[in-house]
């Protein structure tokens, strides 16, 4: 390249982006302008900017949307998307072509209406199967609340590893799965392991009280748990008789601990494992 077409080249570009700056600055009339005079020979450049004005109005959506040759570009697609003037018809049409990266950032991004996100949201759900094991953990780290449950059952661990790290994901979601048939014995060690979610009440009895759970790690629960769930654990028809038997021994100890203070208490006060109760 010369230096006369190199300067030129640079000339051209610095003009191309004033004039991108300058249709960010533009009002809601000089828009509409702007696209009525000039949407035969608008850039994709350029039509980006104008559906990123705050300013555009539903007009100027429409009249890109109904361009086959502006609407043909990627980043035009997802800006009618994005924009809040855009249809929502359209923008659920143009949804339908955004990539996976986009669906995920955007699905859960507040500032788009609600059935936008919504419509994103399905459209990553059904992209699920096709997606690699590194989009699935990336997805599983960010993902909404629904998206989360289909990934809590993945095969690969490490796709539910990531999803514990998702800030989306709430403690009765998690207990819900734990005690599904679809959780698995892997499933409730990297949830007993966890630094956030090993600690929650409910997680420590939905842990003790799953048949899939080693029985040295459910045993390990019991001294967390108050005696009321103690007690219905205890007279489960499912419980193990080891977990039982650990039961009996802690609240024993207990009892001998506090036999001082409960001299005076009545027998039928206190609640007992030894008996009929315990099949």
């Amino acid at each position: 390249m010369s230096k006369i077409d190199g300067k030129a080249t640079r000339v051209d570009g610095e003009r191309r982006t004033g004039g991108i700056q300058a249709i960010r600055d533009m009002n809601r009339e000089e828009l509409s302008a702007h696209l009525a005079g000039n949407l035969a020979e608008l850039g994709e450049d350029e039509a980006v900017a104008i559906l990123a004005n705050r300013f555009c109005p539903l007009a100027v959506c429409v009249a890109i949307a109904s361009s086959s040759r502006l609407a043909s570009y990627y980043d035009v697609k997802l800006k009618l998307v994005l924009c809040r003037a855009t249809p929502q018809h359209l923008a659920l049409k143009f949804a339908r072509h955004l990539y996976w990266a986009d669906l995920l950032r955007y699905a859960t991004d507040v500032q788009i209406a609600p059935p936008i996100r919504a419509a994103l949201d399905a459209q990553l759900l059904n992209a699920l199967p096709k997606l690699t094991l590194g989009e699935k953990i990336s997805t599983a780290k960010s993902c909404s609340r629904d998206v989360g449950k289909a990934l809590a059952g993945d095969p690969d661990l490490r796709v539910f590893s990531g999803l514990l790290n998702n800030a989306r994901l709430r403690e009765d979601d998690l207990v819900g799965f734990l005690q599904s048939d679809r959780a698995g014995a892997e499933h409730l060690k990297l949830v007993a392991g966890h630094a956030k979610w090993g600690f929650r009440y409910a997680i420590r009895c939905a842990l003790a009280s799953s048949s899939l759970t080693p029985r040295a790690l459910a045993a390990s629960q019991l001294r967390f748990l108050r005696r009321e769930d103690l007690d219905a654990l205890f007279r489960h028809p499912a419980t193990s008789v080891y977990i039982r038997r650990c039961i009996e021994r802690l609240v024993g100890n207990e009892g001998r601990e506090d036999e001082s203070s409960d001299a005076d208490e009545p027998a039928s006060g206190r609640i007992g494992y030894n008996g009929g109760s315990n099949g």
